[in-house]
């Protein structure tokens, strides 16, 4: 009887084990199951919003970017020509300025001889988020939706951003730099297409309350117009 006994226990102990391990693999089979569809959707998401978020990171330079790159503009040697199919030279940057020769053509707009701060500006921003035909320094104003700010005494730009001025003898034309630094009402610059035979990459200081030519900062023969924001 007891061995009887005894072989019966072993036996339902078993049929036990084997329902019990059944029902586990069942269940885990089941929450496999139910799991499976969740993974690579998940996975998809996840490398969507990856490569969302690497489209945005390379469509918009940050604003400490673009002033590393316009500071690095101005000390860095920079390919230009003083003749149309001429050499290509390298400038010799001094201090805050970097001479390109003296005849538009440069590196920024191609050597085509043409008016290159808004090339530089669009340089500096990575040519992303730039207006259309950026190499016109008045598209800076004109195309830039709400990103463009007209100048106001109590609102200043910040690093990253471009400053606008028009020509006083023909608003169709002027000029644009790249903000570097804002320090109280003083507003520092690195633009191209300035400075020494206004054809370097240079610094400049303004101050955001100069009084001359309506207001702003200011530029003889130039009307200060406002800054288009970087982001």
């Amino acid at each position: 009887m007891t061995r009887s006994t005894t072989l019966t226990v072993s036996g339902s102990t078993r049929i036990v084990a084997l329902a019990l391990s059944a029902l586990l693999v069942g269940g885990l089979a089941v929450s496999q199951a139910e799991a499976a569809p969740a993974g690579p959707v998940n996975a998809t998401a996840a490398t969507t919003e990856g490569k969302s978020a690497a489209s945005t990171s390379a469509s918009a330079l940050t604003r400490q970017q673009i002033v590393a790159r316009a500071e690095h503009a101005l000390k860095t040697p920079t390919k230009y020509r003083t003749a149309k199919n001429g050499p290509i030279k390298l400038s010799t940057p001094k201090g805050n300025n970097n001479y390109l020769g003296g005849h538009n053509l440069n590196v920024y707009n191609n050597y085509n001889g043409q008016s290159w701060c808004g090339h530089f500006a669009a340089a500096m921003w990575g040519k992303q988020g730039v207006p259309a035909k950026y190499e016109a320094s008045q598209r800076w104003r004109t195309h830039m939706g709400n990103r463009f700010h007209p100048y106001r005494v109590n609102r200043l730009p910040q690093p990253g951003d471009v400053l606008v001025w028009t020509n006083t003898s023909n608003s169709a034309f002027g000029h644009v730099g790249v903000v570097v630094s804002v320090k109280g009402r003083s507003v520092t610059t690195i633009e191209g297409n300035a400075g020494a035979g206004t054809d370097s990459v240079t610094r400049r200081t303004y101050s955001w309350d100069d009084k001359r030519a309506t207001g702003g900062p200011y530029l003889p023969s130039k009307k200060f117009a406002g800054f288009a924001s970087a982001r």
